[in-house]
């Protein structure tokens, strides 16, 4: 009994561990060349609030990877993941403002979303396209 009671409590005590190591679903789909799929799965996660779905979001639509490049849809994406604290996406809509991609330029707004991402040990490890098998 006590075997069984010190196994659960590891279980437990590790379970964040070995969750996060579990593959991701859709990131597993999108490399198959399943687009369709890995979206869906994507815009369910980021409509419950998943900033890195957000983020993948952002960069498929802002690059057009598997979708049509569509940039007021890749900056509603990477707001949201930048509102939910994503420093990479914090970086990504910040340049978007500097540089005018699918919304007015505007420095001030840029200089506020490069501050918070920066804050955070960022631009050096922007690796969305990367992950995707983009870059």
């Amino acid at each position: 009994m006590k075997i069984i009671v010190f196994a659960v409590s590891v279980l437990w005590f590790f379970w964040p561990v070995f969750a996060s190591a579990q593959p991701d679903s859709a990131m597993l789909a999108w490399r198959a060349g399943e687009t369709g799929v890995a979206l869906e799965t994507w815009r369910d996660r980021a409509e419950r609030g998943d900033a890195e779905a957000s983020l993948f979001l952002g960069y498929i639509h802002r690059n057009g990877v598997g979708v049509p490049r569509d940039e007021a849809q890749a900056l509603q994406w990477y707001r949201r993941a930048a509102e939910l604290g994503h420093a990479e996406a914090q970086y990504e809509l910040g340049l978007m403002y500097e540089l005018g991609i699918g919304v007015a330029a505007d420095p001030g707004e840029a200089a506020m979303w490069y501050g918070l991402s920066s804050a955070q040990s960022c631009p050096g490890q922007l690796r969305a396209g990367e992950r995707l098998g983009d870059r």
